[in-house]
């Protein structure tokens, strides 16, 4: 560490330690500037600079990459350090062919690939004579009625397949689920932690199984809309990484740029359920003014 000192006081200049761009996974990629705002290292330290130096202290070699340091996310973008350097869990094994961006940089983080969607194993069928109506299904399941497609959703008694119904002018929903009826959640978007917007929203995400079903809308964002994720586990006002991206076309219907809304359903994992259950998941929207988040959502049972 170097120490300049004039008659102003004293300068603290910070130098970069090269040797430690090769102990962690992929940092030659981003090089000295994984740790300061400098591509070539020195100056200000980043979020992840900082995370580093208080885990070696000074210009130690001490190895500081470890699975609690990739399990943060330093720069507040929705992504862990272990995310956003290929090493997710921290072994210090790369995954092969991962894309690596640089965690102490909020407006560098990796691109969300949406997986393909799995074939549905039980499919509705409805036929139609005059006002009766025939369900079919197979490979079993509940059925399960509605009067709005974001539910409450309850089981109907005694059905089985096929089971005749009558329009009688109420709109009525059917789905074949597994007869819990799900849990459903009301919230509302505002400006996230240190983030002045004027930018809201509200709506609902309902669960039954490993299904989610999303009825969100949001206006107002300060910047154009980037990207939208469910968040976990996490404290209120606290940050996780993804767990589930609704951004996509098939869920977001987007009105202009500072406006839209998230309507549809996708199958999530179980540690997504776990999250939405617990209180320990946070709706996020992302912007061009606010790449780590402009609006969010913390999800309460």
């Amino acid at each position: 560490m170097l120490v300049a000192v004039g008659l102003t006081g004293i300068d603290w200049t910070t130098h970069a330690r090269s040797f430690r761009v090769n102990m962690m996974p992929n940092g030659n990629v981003n090089d000295c500037s994984n740790c300061h705002v400098g591509p070539f290292g020195g100056g200000r330290r980043t979020p992840f600079g900082e995370a580093v130096r208080s885990i070696v202290g000074g210009g130690t070699n001490r190895p500081f990459w470890d699975a609690a340091l990739a399990a943060l996310d330093s720069d507040g973008d929705g992504f862990t350090n272990g995310e956003e350097l290929g090493d997710p869990d921290g072994d210090g094994v790369p995954t092969p062919g991962a894309q690596v961006t640089n965690p102490g940089v909020a407006s560098d983080f990796p691109d969300i690939v949406e997986p393909e969607p799995e074939p549905v194993s039980t499919t509705l069928h409805i036929a139609a004579d005059g006002k009766n109506l025939t369900l079919t299904w197979e490979e079993g399941g509940v059925l399960e009625s509605a009067r709005s497609p974001q539910g409450p959703w309850e089981a109907v008694d005694g059905a089985n397949s096929p089971h005749q119904v009558v329009a009688d002018g109420a709109m009525s929903f059917y789905r074949v689920g597994d007869g819990s009826g799900g849990q459903t959640f009301t919230l509302r978007l505002s400006a996230a932690p240190g983030v002045t917007s004027g930018g809201s929203g509200s709506g609902t995400i309902s669960i039954d199984g490993n299904q989610l079903s999303i009825h969100v809308r949001y206006s107002g964002l300060t910047g154009d809309f980037t990207a939208a994720h469910l968040h976990g586990p996490a404290d209120v006002g606290g940050s996780a990484g993804v767990l589930f991206a609704v951004d996509g076309e098939e869920l977001h219907q987007a009105e202009g740029s500072h406006a839209g809304a998230f309507i549809g359903s996708g199958e999530v994992s179980d540690d997504t359920i776990e999250a939405l259950l617990g209180g320990k998941a946070y709706l996020n929207v992302h912007s061009s003014a606010s790449p780590g988040g402009e609006i969010r959502a913390h999800i309460l049972p």
